[in-house]
């Protein structure tokens, strides 16, 4: 696992830093292998032998092609698929959570869906105003699915593999909070330090979540 790890981090990096560049052909060849790389820590790691696994895997094979469709900067449409397609990758992992759940909570739950649903809505009235036409109700809804995927991983066994996926979570709706302002408040290729860091480093968490 850990040379695949290794592996992992290197094409990441090399998609940070064409980002940082803004050199889009290089993005065009990183951006697809760095996803192929979580399918592939997920397989490593036995997704494929759990329930729980092949739905998380669904999950980040959808978020792939959505990787692949946020390529572009210039079409809305291929943005809103690009977004459809994580939105489909976060109710993926949001089912995921709930094979693994027994319906009995704990405080820090309780605690963590207050803050979450606190901090969605807050954020998307802050996000609202600056959104392009038509984008409002699709953001909303994006925004509502993402918040309660965040809130039910809190309800995962805290134990063994799956602790990974609470903090793959939180680190994926922070991202995506980078790739609002990034599209739609301050476009800047400095947003990438935190975007790809935080969305790359919470796939491979979610795949890790599926060992046994």
């Amino acid at each position: 696992m850990i040379w695949a790890i290794c592996i992992y981090v290197v094409l990441v990096t090399g998609l940070l830093l064409s980002e940082l560049l803004s050199n889009l052909r290089a993005q065009r060849i990183f951006k697809p292998l760095a996803a192929l790389g979580f399918i592939g820590l997920a397989l490593y790691a036995g997704a494929l032998d759990t329930l729980y696994g092949q739905i998380i895997l669904s999950g980040l094979v959808v978020c792939a092609f959505g990787d692949v469709l946020l390529l572009s900067r210039k079409s809305s449409q291929l943005f809103l698929a690009g977004m459809g397609a994580f939105a489909l990758g976060h109710f993926a992992y949001l089912t995921a959570f709930m094979t693994q759940q027994t319906g009995v909570y704990s405080t820090v739950y309780l605690v963590v869906s207050m803050i979450g649903i606190g901090g969605a809505v807050g954020f998307y009235a802050w996000l609202k105003p600056k959104l392009p036409r038509g984008m409002a109700i699709p953001v909303g809804i994006y925004t509502g699915i993402i918040i309660l995927m965040v809130i039910r991983s809190f309800g995962l066994p805290m134990n063994g593999p799956m602790i990974f996926a609470p903090i793959a979570a939180v680190l994926f709706a922070v991202s995506d909070m980078f790739v609002a302002r990034d599209r739609f408040v301050t476009p800047s290729p400095k947003n990438a330090w935190a975007i790809t860091p935080l969305y790359f480093g919470a796939q491979a968490l979610f795949a890790l979540s599926t060992q046994i």
